[in-house]
C-alpha cells in the first residue's frame, strides 16, 4: 500500500470518527434538554451576533459553557451545555440584572459551544487595532495608480517601501480599479501582479522576487497562516479598512514550482445588491422572474459557471421577496452580500457544518424562505427539494452550462422525477458580459458575414425581442472597445447579465416526469419565450451595450 493511500484512509477514518463523536454529543444534548424540559438547539444554524455574544465575555462563556447568541429589544436568547449548573444560573442572573430581562435558555452540545466561541470577535492586539485588520488611507485610493507605477519603475532597483506599505498600495489599487481578485504569481525572475477587473485578469506590474517573498510573508501573517509551511495549500483571511468601510479579504496560497501563488478575493461589506431591473434582464425575463417570486413554495434555481453572477441574482431576489412577516435564512460559502433582514450562516466544513448538515438545522428554525448557496451532493439536493415541496420557497445554485441542463444535473444527482417535476418553479442560467466604457467606445459597421452569423444565431427568436430586418439596414452600427484613463485602458466599465429564463409550466413539468432529454426541454422552453444566452448577448450587442468579442468569450465558458 502506498504511503499516500494509507494517509488518505487514515484521514477518512479520522473524519468519520469525528462525525460520529459530534452526533453522539448532539444526542446527549437532546437528552439533557428533555430531562430539563428545555428546548434543544444547534447553534450552527443560527446567525450568531457578535453584539449578543459580547454580553458574556468569552472567558466566562468558555468557563461556564454558556453564551448569549441573540438580542432584539427584550428578546434575549442564551444557550448552555448544562443550564442547571449554578455557574450558568449566575451568568443568566447577571445578564438579567444588567438588561432587566432574563434570557430564554436552550440546551446545546459541547460542539455547538465551541462553534459559538469561534464566532467571538478577535481580541485587540495593541493600539493599532486587531492584528488581522489592515488600514488603508482614503487618499491613497486616488493616487494608487501613480504609486503602482512608481513601484513598477523601481523594479530591480532600490525600493524604499516596507512589505506592509507595498501591500497597502496593491490593495488600494485593486479597490480603486474595482478589482474582485488580486493574483501574485511568481516566475523564474519576477513576480507578476494581476487584477481581475470585470471578470478578466489584467496585468498590472511586476515585482522582484525578494519583494515578492516579503509580501508573501506579510500576507501570511495578516491571514494567520503558517510562515514555515510551503508545500501544502493554506487558506485564511483578513480585513481591509478604508475609513469606516471594511472589505473582507479571503486568502488562498498554493504551492508551485517556483514559489507560492497567492490569490486575494475582495468581498465588500457594503450593501451592493442591485434591484431586479438593474440585473440586465429584458422585459419578458424580468416579468417571468417577478411572477415566480410571488410564490410561497417551490424552488428557484440559478445556474452557470463560477463567477457568472449567480449569487448576485439570488441576493437581489432575496431582497425583493423579504418582508417583515417572513423569516429568511441563508446557508452560504462564503457570505458575499450582507442582506438586511436575512439570517445568514456560513458553511464550516472542518466543524461539520456542511451544506447538508446546515440545511437540516435550518429547517428546524421555522423559515419561510431558504437560500442554499450551492447544491453539491445528493443529500443537499434531496433536502432542498423536500423543503420546496413542504411549504418553503427555496433558492439555490448549480454549476451547469445552460438552464435546461439544470434538470439533467439534478436527475444525475439522484432526484426522483416525480419529486423533481413539481418542486421546481423557475430556472435562471446566466453569464456576465462586460459593458462598454461610454467615454471611449467606438462605432463600426458590421460586415455581411457577421450579420449573417447573427441572423443564424437569432433564428426563431420572438419578433417582440428581435426583428431580423434590422440586420439588413445599411446604417446599422455596432460598438467596440477602445480604452481610456477612466476605464483603466480596458475599454469596459462594469458588467451586466445575459440570461436564459424559463418557468416550469405544465408542458415542461410533463417532460420532466417523462424523463425527456435536455433537447426536448430546451425546445419547450424556447416555445414559451426563452432566449438562449448567446441570443440574449447579441441583443445587447445590437443595443450597443457590449461587443461581439464578449459574446464569443462567454460562449466558450
Amino acid at each position: 500500500m502506498r504511503l499516500e493511500d494509507s494517509e488518505e484512509r487514515g484521514a477518512a477514518m479520522t473524519a468519520k470518527l469525528s462525525a460520529l463523536e459530534i452526533q453522539q454529543q448532539e444526542r446527549l444534548a437532546q437528552r439533557r434538554a428533555r430531562k430539563l424540559s428545555l428546548p434543544y438547539m444547534e447553534l450552527f444554524a443560527f446567525p450568531i451576533e457578535p453584539a449578543a455574544l459580547s454580553l458574556v465575555p468569552r472567558a466566562t462563556a468558555q468557563a461556564t459553557g454558556a453564551v448569549v447568541f441573540y438580542k432584539r429589544g427584550r428578546d434575549i436568547r442564551a444557550a448552555a451545555v448544562n443550564p442547571a449548573d449554578t455557574k450558568v444560573q449566575a451568568v443568566l442572573a447577571d445578564v438579567e440584572r444588567r438588561l432587566g430581562t432574563l434570557p430564554a435558555v436552550s440546551v446545546i452540545s459541547e460542539h455547538s459551544l465551541q462553534f459559538a466561541l469561534s464566532r467571538y470577535p478577535r481580541e485587540s492586539r495593541g493600539p493599532s487595532g486587531p492584528r488581522d485588520e489592515l488600514p488603508v488611507a482614503a487618499d491613497l485610493l486616488t493616487r494608487a495608480a501613480a504609486e503602482l507605477q512608481r513601484v513598477a519603475a523601481a523594479a530591480g532597483g532600490p525600493l524604499s517601501l516596507s512589505p506592509t506599505e507595498l501591500l497597502t498600495i496593491i490593495l488600494a489599487g485593486a479597490l480603486q480599479m474595482r478589482a474582485t481578485d488580486i493574483h501574485l504569481e511568481p516566475g523564474q525572475t519576477a513576480v507578476q501582479l494581476r487584477y481581475r477587473i470585470d471578470g478578466v485578469l489584467q496585468p498590472i506590474i511586476t515585482l522582484d522576487l525578494d519583494m515578492g517573498q516579503k509580501l508573501l510573508s506579510r500576507i501570511k501573517v495578516l491571514a494567520q497562516l503558517k510562515l514555515n509551511v510551503h508545500a501544502v495549500p493554506q487558506d485564511g483571511s483578513f480585513v481591509v479598512r478604508v475609513g469606516s468601510e471594511r472589505t473582507d479579504v479571503r486568502v488562498s496560497v498554493l504551492p508551485g514550482g517556483v514559489g507560492e501563488y497567492i490569490v486575494l478575493r475582495l468581498l465588500s461589506r457594503r450593501d451592493a445588491v442591485l434591484s431586479l431591473d438593474a440585473l440586465g434582464m429584458k422585459a419578458r425575463d424580468l416579468a417571468v422572474v417577478q411572477a415566480e417570486l410571488k410564490q410561497s413554495t417551490g424552488m428557484i434555481l440559478s445556474t452557470g459557471p463560477t463567477g457568472s453572477g449567480k449569487t448576485t441574482t439570488i441576493a437581489t431576489c432575496l431582497t425583493a421577496v423579504n418582508q417583515p412577516g417572513l423569516k429568511v435564512v441563508s446557508l452560504e460559502d462564503p457570505i458575499e452580500y450582507r442582506l438586511a433582514g436575512v439570517e445568514q450562516t456560513e458553511v464550516d466544513a472542518p466543524a461539520g457544518y456542511t451544506f447538508a448538515a446546515g440545511l437540516r438545522s435550518i429547517l428546524r428554525q421555522d423559515p419561510d424562505i431558504i437560500f442554499v448557496g450551492e447544491i453539491r451532493d445528493g443529500e443537499t439536493a434531496e433536502t432542498s427539494v423536500h423543503a420546496a415541496l413542504t411549504g418553503h420557497l427555496v433558492f439555490t445554485t448549480l454549476h451547469t452550462n445552460d438552464a435546461p441542463g439544470a434538470i439533467l444535473r439534478l436527475r444525475e444527482i439522484g432526484l426522483a422525477l416525480y419529486v423533481l417535476a413539481p418542486a421546481i418553479n423557475l430556472v435562471i442560467a446566466q453569464r456576465l458580459v462586460r459593458v462598454l466604457c461610454p467615454d471611449c467606445a467606438k462605432s463600426y459597421r458590421p460586415d455581411a458575414r457577421l450579420r449573417e452569423h447573427i441572423r443564424d444565431v437569432m433564428a426563431g427568436v420572438d419578433r417582440t425581442f428581435f426583428d431580423p430586418s434590422v440586420l439588413d439596414d445599411p446604417a446599422l452600427r455596432f460598438r467596440k472597445s477602445s480604452g481610456c484613463r477612466v476605464c483603466v485602458q480596458t475599454g469596459f466599465r462594469g458588467r451586466t447579465g445575459v440570461f436564459e429564463v424559463f418557468s416550469v409550466h405544465d408542458e415542461i413539468e410533463q417532460l420532466i416526469l417523462a424523463g425527456a432529454d435536455v433537447s426536448k426541454i430546451r425546445e419547450a422552453a424556447i416555445r414559451s419565450g426563452m432566449t438562449t444566452i448567446a441570443q440574449d448577448a447579441y441583443l445587447k450587442v445590437l443595443d450597443g451595450i457590449t461587443t461581439v468579442e464578449e459574446v464569443a468569450r462567454i460562449s466558450e465558458e
